[in-house]
C-alpha cells in the first residue's frame, strides 16, 4: 500500500544487484532479477587501466596480489582481498571510477586493468533492460513487476 522507491540505472550486464548488496539494507522488491537482452552486448564493457604504484599507493598496500573474492547473487564483487587487506566491491569502484561492480582485474608488472560490465549500481530497473523487454513484447506492467520483485502496481486516485 506504499509508494516503492524505483530506483534504476543504464545497464546490467546480465543481472541486477539487490539492494543490500550495494547499499547495505535489504528492500524486499530490490532483489537480483536476470536482465534479459545485455547478456553479450560488448556495449556495455569497459576497462579501466591504473599504473601499479597509483594502485598500490590508493589502497594503501604494497603487492598487488589477489588472495580472494566473494560475489554478489548479482555477480558483482562483494568483496577482495589484496595483500591481505579486504576491499568492498563498492569501494574499489568509486576508488577507481568503475562503471559498476562487476568487473574482473588483471595485473601486470606495470598496471592493473579492470574489466567491467554494465553501467550504474544496477540496483531496480535497466533501462537497456527494459527497452530489450519492451522490444520482445512484454507490456509496461511485466517490466515494472520483472524488476520491482513483489511489488504491486495499483492505481493512485
Amino acid at each position: 500500500g506504499a509508494l516503492i522507491s524505483a530506483t534504476y540505472f543504464s545497464c546490467s550486464g546480465g543481472k541486477t544487484e539487490s539492494a543490500q548488496a550495494v547499499w547495505g539494507s535489504e528492500v524486499p522488491y530490490l532483489v537480483s532479477v536476470d536482465s534479459p537482452g545485455e547478456e553479450e552486448a560488448s556495449s556495455y564493457e569497459s576497462s579501466v587501466t591504473v599504473e601499479l604504484p597509483v594502485f598500490l599507493d590508493t589502497l594503501g598496500i604494497t603487492e598487488p596480489s589477489v588472495s580472494q573474492v566473494t560475489y554478489t547473487d548479482g555477480g558483482g564483487v562483494d568483496t577482495m582481498e589484496i595483500d591481505g587487506k579486504t576491499f568492498e566491491g563498492t569501494e574499489l569502484r568509486a576508488l577507481f571510477d568503475l562503471r559498476s561492480t562487476n568487473f574482473t582485474m588483471e595485473i601486470t608488472a606495470d598496471a592493473v586493468t579492470f574489466y567491467v560490465l554494465g553501467f550504474g549500481h544496477r540496483v531496480g530497473m535497466s533501462q537497456y533492460g527494459a527497452k530489450a523487454m519492451a522490444e520482445n513484447g512484454s507490456s509496461y506492467d511485466e517490466i515494472l513487476t520483472w524488476y520491482y520483485s513483489g511489488a504491486e502496481l495499483t492505481s493512485v486516485a
